[in-house]
């Protein structure tokens, strides 16, 4: 069952939505759908940088490979 949901913006982010949406042959209520599943994806900030302290904790602990190329990281 769907509901409606009433935001109050400014018009020129209003009308940018709207563009948007356009552009992507989508209404607006389906945009801001598809927006929401996308930021359900990424990582925030915090995780990327807990992911760059311990990528380089385990190259200091030696817990990397060296590679040739992107085939051999696909071959391993």
């Amino acid at each position: 069952m769907r509901s409606v949901l009433s935001v109050s913006l400014p018009q020129k982010i209003k009308r940018e939505i709207k563009e948007r949406a356009k552009k992507s042959n989508k209404t607006v209520s389906a945009y801001f759908l598809d927006i929401f599943e996308l930021e359900k994806i990424l990582i925030s900030e915090e995780e990327l940088s807990n992911a760059a302290i311990q990528a380089e904790r385990d190259y200091k602990a030696g817990k990397t490979k060296k590679l040739e190329s992107l085939f051999d990281l696909m071959k391993k």
